[in-house]
């Protein structure tokens, strides 16, 4: 079963969500500041660096700030989808 298709039937059946919402709680805790979600699979990060055309309205946060994915230089593009999938 592809990651994508488990997470996704994981949050369905809340295990997902609470495993979330525990790391977020855990981090916090712990004396974190903020954190920021980028909502967005591997495939398609992967998919606009390939054809940024297709991706020009795609946006992504990066440390603090919004940004249109396509528009990012190659290395924080792939420092991005680099970390875009945690296992939870």
């Amino acid at each position: 079963m592809a990651a994508e298709t488990q997470t996704h039937e994981n949050v369905q059946m809340g295990k997902g969500l609470t495993r979330l919402t525990n790391l977020i709680d855990y981090y916090f805790e712990k004396g974190g500041m903020q954190m920021q979600f980028n909502v967005v699979s591997r495939e398609t990060l992967e998919r606009a660096q390939k054809d940024p055309n297709k991706y020009r309205s795609l946006i992504v946060r990066v440390a603090g700030y919004s940004a249109y994915f396509v528009g990012l230089d190659k290395t924080v593009q792939q420092d991005i989808i680099e970390r875009t999938e945690e296992r939870l």
